[in-house]
């Protein structure tokens, strides 16, 4: 019966692919040069890249290669158990053995994939009271949309205050101005607002 590993591999090399596997150098199986062993650990990354001489073989218990590490070239010796990511070097799409994956990378992918999920999400906030959503299209009104637009619709009728009003009589606190209930007026503030699809 062939390995779920050999088989990604052949089916990418097939497809004119490289193959990435990611290794469990600490593995006791595992023979790699020392210094690989202990800067990667638990972390190696191979490209089993077809246009070098690798000389890859399988056997029952794992694969084996000529592989190169900085200009030196030895022979690599990997057990099934060992690795646990085999993908194309290209798109990172592959198959991931869980029950071969060290402890720490597991706990590494699961962090990375609860943060991405967390940026999928949408990002919510409570609307306030003063936000009214307009009852034609949905969208939401802006605060003080309607005044800025009032006064553009209605600044040619806008007179200065006389010199005998008072400050305190045109800007009165207690007393909120309430909107035209002019029907083009309503319309204007209605076509004013576009109704944007964001669906997927």
């Amino acid at each position: 019966m062939v390995h779920p590993v050999q088989s990604v591999i052949e089916s990418l090399y097939a497809a004119g692919r490289c193959p990435r596997l990611h290794v469990n150098a600490s593995h006791a199986d595992v023979v790699c040069p020392d210094f690989i062993r202990e800067q990667w650990k638990e972390r190696l990354i191979i490209d089993l890249d077809a246009s070098y001489p690798l000389d890859l073989t399988f056997g029952d218990t794992g694969l084996a290669a000529d592989l190169s590490f900085g200009g030196y070239v030895t022979r690599c010796e990997f057990p099934w158990e060992a690795i646990y990511i085999v993908a194309d070097r290209a798109t990172g799409r592959g198959i991931v053995l869980d029950r071969n994956m060290p402890e720490s990378v597991r706990v590494m992918f699961q962090k990375a994939r609860s943060e991405s999920a967390k940026a999928k999400q949408p990002d919510l906030r409570p609307v306030s009271a003063v936000e009214e959503v307009d009852a034609v299209s949905g969208a939401p009104e802006a605060p003080g949309a309607e005044a800025a637009e009032d006064s553009d619709a209605d600044a040619d009728s806008l007179e200065a205050p006389s010199a005998t009003t008072s400050p305190s009589a045109t800007t009165s606190p207690s007393a909120p101005s309430t909107p035209s209930t002019d029907e083009k007026q309503v319309q204007k503030r209605r076509a004013a607002f576009r109704v944007i699809d964001g669906g997927g």
